[in-house]
């Protein structure tokens, strides 16, 4: 009888051992995760067209540009309009901090020869984090879709990032899921500026 007690009791011993040890990897993990998501962070995106200028301004020009815009389309004929960087950086400032309230805030639009990058400051379960992503965006359907190609996170290694990937690209959907397109456009991407076409 003792013999099977003690038997029993160790191997009880030695599993409730590993599980401490792995929720304690798990935590200590989690520990650095967050340490390394909120500390520093990736670089600004590098301007396609020099440097970005965020102000009222240039966010109520790109409003009217798109107003004018649309309005064409709405009347049943096929348009284009371009935007700059510093217009793209304000309107998004100003639709994501001052119009809707989401967890994205200095965010900043760079432009390139096929794809587009993003910086700013994105609030994860009350942690302030650092982010930059690569990608395009889909402006085919009912509401922007983004393809993002890589997202960096604070000064979290790109094997870490995983989890808060996941977080980052339910926030970017929850955001695109309140923005309604009116029609088909096509993003036609070069350096520095969006050409934006769209059918009626």
């Amino acid at each position: 009888m003792f013999f099977i007690r003690f038997f029993t009791g160790s191997i009880i011993g030695i599993i409730s051992g590993l599980l401490f040890s792995v929720l304690m990897l798990f935590i200590f993990l989690a520990i650095v995760v967050v340490v390394l998501a909120s500390t520093g962070g990736p670089g600004d995106c590098d301007p396609g067209g020099g440097p970005i200028t965020v102000s009222t301004a240039n966010s109520d020009t790109f409003k009217q540009k798109w107003d004018g815009f649309d309005a064409i389309l709405d009347g049943g004929s096929p348009s284009s309009v371009t935007f700059n960087e510093s217009e793209l950086s304000s309107r998004a400032v100003n639709y994501l901090e001052e119009e809707e309230d989401t967890p994205f805030k200095d965010v900043r639009v760079c432009v390139h020869d096929g794809f587009g990058e993003a910086t700013g400051r994105l609030d994860l379960l009350g942690i302030d984090v650092k982010i930059k992503l690569k990608g395009t965006v889909d402006l085919t359907g009912e509401h922007p879709d983004a393809d993002i190609d890589k997202i960096e996170v604070g000064n979290v290694p790109g094997f870490m990032t995983g989890s808060i990937e996941t977080l980052v690209n339910r926030a970017i959907d929850a955001v695109e899921s309140d923005i309604d397109l009116d029609h088909p456009y096509t993003p036609e991407l070069t350096e520095g500026s969006a050409v934006i076409a769209g059918q009626p």
